[in-house]
């Protein structure tokens, strides 16, 4: 069991998890902390997590004392299918470029 009266950070990256904990230390919020850990997880482990994926929270603003709820995922086109990536040569993630992982 983990106990904190302060702040934690839980990822599956240490160095993910130690990006968050310095962004708490110097007076970050959860929100900004988990940003932090997010981008920080895109270079570090960039085959699980990266911009371009889904954002699901609740958030509770203790400052404000708002409870906010954050939906950033996001919808393929209708006529998105696989016969759209074949004919573009990308049967495969590519290893570079802006559809790379």
């Amino acid at each position: 069991m983990v106990l904190a009266t302060e702040g934690m950070v839980a990822a599956s990256q240490p160095l993910a998890v130690q990006v968050g904990i310095d962004v708490l230390k110097r007076g970050g919020n959860a929100i900004d902390a988990a940003i932090a850990v997010n981008a920080t997880l895109g270079v570090v482990e960039p085959m699980s997590c990266g911009l371009g994926g889904d954002l699901f929270a609740i958030v509770w603003d203790a400052k404000s004392e708002r409870l906010y709820g954050l939906n950033g995922s996001g919808r393929s086109p209708y006529s998105l299918n696989r016969d759209v990536f074949v004919e573009r040569d990308l049967d495969r993630i590519p290893l570079r470029g802006v559809l790379s992982w």
